[in-house]
């Protein structure tokens, strides 16, 4: 086994041990996550002290995570990852420290501000930069009193990037969000950061961010592979010519990335985005194996329950 490999093994048993000893135990949360993308990291870190979730999980992804994750209620999102919070309710818990993982500029950290005047609490901003995640777990390891396993957790992830930052250049693909697929992330954005810093190029281009397009414009773009999280749209993609087909005739790929427990590139853009790097960085049985004990590292659940990225035939 390679010596990059065998680190990556190494870290992820000793996340793995970690929460086995019985660190992560259940008791009365008192941290708020601002949005979605902080509450994954305050699971990973310190799950037992997370109030509540600002978009509750599917059932899909909740049958993937402990049991703690299924009793903890729906808050509301104070920034972006759920539906706008009523700020006297979030008060009234009473948070010891409110945390936001995600965009660090200066119009966030006004609102940040704000938010911590209005609700009398902690409020610490963590840059949620893909590059920066190993230093988002030391930081919060260390708001969180998890000094040890947010250490644990930041080496696994720097030597995951450290390999996804060599992975072989990937295709030309095209991005199918929603369930007819027409919805779709532009080059540079953050839902396609994990594919484009492997190598992979996003034709979608002509926008900025998230938006829709045409059948056409996908036509137009002809990418060499389609990737998507739904399997709906997957599904339904696989048998239709118009998806299927490029322009030279010949059969255009499709990728099914795994949602569960939650997106492996994107949904949301947070700490769950290291099992996509992973992935792509040893995209080989034993490499997929590696994202699956690494998923369990990050947010625990059952063994049994493992997600795969699947080409479809």
């Amino acid at each position: 086994m390679p010596s990059t490999r065998r680190t990556v093994v190494a870290l992820i048993s000793s996340a793995a041990g970690l929460a086995a000893c019985g660190r992560l135990s259940v008791s009365g949360g008192d941290v708020l996550a601002a949005g979605q993308p902080a509450a994954l990291l305050v699971w990973a870190v310190a799950r037992e002290r997370l109030l509540g979730w600002p978009r509750r999980p599917s059932p899909t992804m909740l049958a993937a995570l402990p049991v703690l994750a299924a009793t903890l209620p729906e808050l509301g999102a104070l920034t972006t990852g759920g539906a706008p919070s009523n700020l006297e309710t979030m008060a009234a818990l009473h948070p010891r420290l409110i945390i936001d993982y995600g965009n660090t500029g200066p119009e966030y950290r006004a609102l940040s501000d704000r938010l911590r005047t209005r609700l009398g609490a902690d409020w610490t901003l963590i840059d949620g930069a893909l590059d920066r995640t190993a230093e988002a777990l030391i930081e919060a390891g260390d708001r969180l009193g998890a000094e040890a396993r947010g250490r644990i957790l930041s080496d696994m992830a720097a030597e995951v990037l450290r390999r996804w930052r060599q992975a072989p250049p990937g295709p030309a693909f095209y991005y199918a969000r929603g369930g007819d697929g027409l919805e779709t992330a532009f080059a540079g954005a953050l839902a396609t950061e994990v594919l484009e810093g492997a190598g992979w190029t996003n034709l979608a281009i002509g926008s900025r961010d998230i938006g829709r397009v045409s059948r056409e414009q996908v036509a137009t773009w002809d990418p060499e592979a389609v990737v998507t999280l739904s399997r709906p749209f997957a599904t339904a993609a696989a048998v239709d010519p118009l998806w299927r087909t490029r322009r030279d005739g010949s059969r255009r790929r499709l990728l099914l990335l795994p949602d569960t427990p939650f997106g492996w590139i994107d949904r949301p853009p947070s700490v769950n985005r290291l099992l996509g790097c992973q992935w792509l960085a040893d995209p080989s049985a034993d490499g997929t194996a590696a994202a699956a004990r690494l998923g369990q590292a990050l947010f625990g659940g059952p063994a049994s329950v493992t997600a795969r990225p699947e080409w479809i035939a």
